[in-house]
């Protein structure tokens, strides 16, 4: 099927409200992709020891991907490119926040009667 975008798919449908909210009749919404990830992950069952609610997303892995990318020492503007942003801007948001923690200890009384 020929289609003016590289990610792109055939709808089962061609409804209007679909057609007239897209640039092409092929193209994805901005939600397809996380959705097809979601399906995917559950079909393959490789996150059922997560609560659902828990389970990574599709844009928190590309995120996570980025920031591995930018620890093994590629160059910005590679892993730019390879996420597909138009600014680098956008490219230092999806690897800002992978950094190790610093574990914060809190001391709570047990409160057991012996």
């Amino acid at each position: 099927m020929a289609s003016p975008y590289l990610i792109h798919y055939k709808p089962r449908s061609r409804r209007r409200e679909q057609i007239e909210a897209k640039d092409h009749w092929t193209s994805v919404t901005p939600d397809y992709l996380t959705k097809e990830f979601s399906k995917a992950s559950d079909a393959a069952h490789a996150y059922d020891h997560v609560a659902a609610g828990e389970r990574p997303t599709f844009h928190e892995i590309r995120a996570l991907g980025a920031w591995l990318y930018e620890q093994q020492k590629f160059p910005q503007e590679y892993i730019q490119a390879l996420l597909g942003h138009a600014d680098e801007k956008m490219t230092r948001h999806y690897q800002e926040g992978h950094d190790e923690k610093k574990i914060e200890y809190v001391e709570v009384g047990a409160e057991l009667a012996f």
